[in-house]
């Protein structure tokens, strides 16, 4: 029976080896978890063109939105494990998650593949140009004010931008009515419209439309300021130091891909990232790109576990319902 697997084991190493050999040989595809428009989507489409390059094969972008980013990498879960299908995930969607959804399809501890961190990504708090409010201080004397008739948007129940804006209400004592929507795209239409009055979410996302001045940015979530809206002021500067929320993104294959083709993708993925015009892409966007010894799908599937015990603790008394 030893000598039986030992044969099926050599066997099935020999296939995986003979696969990775021709791997690719058709485009890839990275789901992003969210419409287009927003911090997920503009990484990924950064990300696809630079991996393009180094892996010999064109990759592509496809956005599947829905439930807080749970739809789409369920997606990626339930693909087949061979290299053509990757997915974007993010400390929402593959941490806070997990304590706010209960209906969770997936358990990001065990149920993929990692790949490695691709951009760390500070949060801001903005809002559509007219509202009355231009720094922090008076955004909360405004909220407080309000009470409900305060409408904020997020991309789904366990996104980036719900966390941040559970934090920041929890940190000055409002309940503002909360909005789910499908991504950055649609939150950022109905905010420059006035149908609701702002959010929170990557800089990345927002970073365009406040250089441009369609909406305003308070209060940046991280101890530095950004490059991409080098005005607004730290959390530290406008007196609310512990609203911190800094947001990792990465890559993720489903649950068996074989080893000789993920080290494939994490080498054109790390290529991407030591390539100064990638890089400098992902700057003007305001997301940052991160050290070596955290680009690797060791380290990331550790930050994923440390992640999920840190948020879960956070998020303790968060109603699933905000």
């Amino acid at each position: 029976m030893r000598s039986l697997l030992t044969a099926i084991a050599l066997a099935l190493t020999s296939v995986g080896a003979a696969f990775a050999q021709d791997y690719p040989s058709r485009p890839i595809t990275i789901i992003v978890p969210f419409a287009a428009g927003g911090a997920a989507d503009a990484i990924g489409r950064i990300m696809a063109d630079g991996i393009t390059k180094h892996i010999g094969q064109s990759v592509v972008v496809e956005n599947i939105g829905g439930a807080g980013g749970a739809t789409g990498s369920a997606r990626v879960k339930n693909a087949s494990p061979d290299g053509y299908t990757i997915g974007l995930g993010s400390m929402g969607t593959h941490a806070a998650s997990v304590q706010l959804n209960s209906k969770l399809p997936f358990d990001p501890r065990i149920d993929f593949e990692y790949l490695g961190l691709v951009s760390s990504t500070p949060s801001v708090l903005f809002v559509r140009k007219d509202f009355p409010a231009s720094t922090l201080k008076e955004y909360i004397a405004y909220a407080k004010a309000k009470g409900k008739d305060l409408k904020l948007g997020h991309s789904g129940i366990g996104s980036a931008s719900h966390i941040t804006i559970v934090l920041l209400s929890q940190l000055i004592g409002v309940e503002p009515t909360m909005v789910a929507y499908r991504g950055f795209g649609q939150t950022g239409n109905d905010i420059l419209s006035g149908a609701i009055d702002g959010s929170c979410d990557l800089v990345a996302a927002v970073s365009g439309h406040v250089q441009g001045g369609s909406l305003k940015a308070l209060v940046v979530a991280a101890d530095e300021r950004s490059p991409a809206v080098p005005d607004v002021p730290t959390a530290n500067e406008a007196g609310l130091p512990e609203f911190k929320v800094e947001t990792w993104t990465g890559f993720y294959a489903p649950k068996g891909t074989p080893p000789a083709v993920l080290a494939k993708i994490s080498e054109a993925i790390a290529k991407t990232l030591g390539d100064p015009a990638s890089v400098k892409r992902l700057a003007d966007i305001g997301a940052g790109v991160p050290k070596a010894e955290r680009q690797g799908g060791a380290y990331m599937q550790k930050l994923v576990v440390s992640e999920v015990d840190r948020w879960r603790k956070i998020l303790i008394d968060v109603k699933v319902g905000q």
